[in-house]
């Protein structure tokens, strides 16, 4: 447990795990380039490559979530690239619920857990947007939230980087 970076703190609410923290203090939760981010404030990619230069790691801009936006990106060709991001990430979540669900009642219970548990109907909603929603709500979706998607492709390559070892 530390003091957290994320608000005034006078005693120790933030717990560092493996592979992402949590403050229970202010609910402030993510992964290694989350912290960086709020340490120096720099943005997500910025906070990466620090991070990449810091322990002498090489990174590669490719990946299954990048974004496939070009300048000719398409409407419908976002809404699908919008949609895999969102659907992929409820199933993260739903492996989440599974992985870390506590095995007995005094077992505290996971970050990750309470993240599935408070988020899932929430994305599955926005899934809905883009299932039986109208283009105009796909759209607004789309052009409204960039910042959200972009930090839920991140998630998953963590997650995809992750599991690959």
């Amino acid at each position: 447990m530390t003091n957290c970076i994320f608000h005034n703190d006078r005693t120790p609410s933030m717990k560092l795990y493996d592979d992402h923290f949590y403050c229970f203090g202010c609910g402030k939760c993510g992964d290694v380039i989350t912290l960086v981010e709020g340490l120096f404030g720099q943005p997500p990619l910025k906070s990466a490559e620090r991070l990449c230069a810091d322990f002498g790691l090489t990174h590669s801009r490719d990946s299954p979530y990048e974004k496939t936006k070009s300048k000719r990106e398409n409407p419908r060709q976002a809404e699908q690239r919008v949609y895999r991001i969102l659907s992929d990430y409820c199933s993260l979540l739903r492996s989440y619920r599974q992985a870390y669900a506590p095995k007995s009642d005094d077992e505290d219970l996971h970050p990750l857990f309470i993240e599935s548990l408070t988020q899932l109907s929430e994305y599955e909603y926005y899934c809905d947007i883009f299932i039986s929603g109208t283009v105009e709500e796909r759209e607004r979706f789309i052009n409204e939230r960039t910042d959200l998607i972009d930090r839920l492709r991140r998630k998953l390559e963590e997650a995809d980087a992750i599991a690959q070892g």
